[in-house]
């Protein structure tokens, strides 16, 4: 029997962008969240609008750009050293908690488990392997190859492409409600992480396949799809 591919998304599925709030704390105090997440919706706008308009340039210097966007608009000062730092430790964000154990139990019921991501395969390998989780996955595939974003629907091909796997027979499993629908609309199947409950499927004929709210749930309920 041919093996299902399960492609999981980095940033908000196995890593936790979140944390950065508390690399932050210390020089923005109580404007740390808010900066936090400034910065982490204005890196997706940015990375969405450079797609569209076929500008393609590599994640982290949307990273960067996103950051500044940040700083500005949360109108905090902060000087180029500090800003580096914060982009290195970027590469040294914390996996969600249940992430480790969940990806051990998904290689051991014997998924083929492959990181799919908006990032370059350098910074993939260096945020797993601080993560502790680079050992789970058989190859990581980015978009860079292609020089485009997800969700763009080449993006996904090009994952069946790499791996060698049909579409029916590979799943996206990501927390991202616009990465869930483009995988769907590209005729992937999609598992849903739903870690943020204010975000929703805004077009319900690209709904998950199946959702779950941690990926430790996740062996079992694609145990009862089979």
């Amino acid at each position: 029997m041919t093996q299902t591919l399960l492609a999981f998304d980095v940033y908000g599925t196995l890593i936790n962008p979140n944390a950065m709030a508390e690399v932050l704390r210390p020089t923005l105090g109580e404007q740390a969240e808010s900066v936090a997440a400034q910065w982490r919706a204005s890196q997706l706008q940015l990375s969405f609008r450079r797609g569209l308009m076929g500008r393609y340039v590599e994640f982290s210097v949307c990273t960067r750009d996103a950051l500044d966007v940040a700083i500005a608009a949360q109108e905090v000062n902060v000087d180029s050293s500090t800003r580096d730092d914060w982009m290195a430790a970027y590469s040294r964000l914390p996996a969600f908690e249940e992430v480790d154990g969940a990806l051990a139990s998904l290689v051991s019921a014997g998924y083929r488990c492959v990181a799919f991501s908006n990032g370059t395969e350098k910074a993939m390998q260096e945020v797993l392997q601080n993560a502790g989780l680079a050992h789970h996955f058989e190859a990581l595939v980015s978009v860079d190859d292609i020089k485009r974003f997800k969700p763009d629907p080449v993006v996904y091909h090009h994952l069946s492409r790499r791996m060698k796997v049909a579409h029916d027979n590979a799943w996206l499993v990501s927390s991202n409600n616009w990465d869930i629908q483009g995988a769907r609309h590209a005729g992937l199947k999609a598992a849903w992480i739903h870690r943020d409950r204010t975000a929703l499927i805004e077009d319900p004929s690209l709904a998950p396949n199946l959702e779950v709210d941690k990926l430790d749930e996740l062996t079992d309920k694609l145990a009862g799809m089979r």
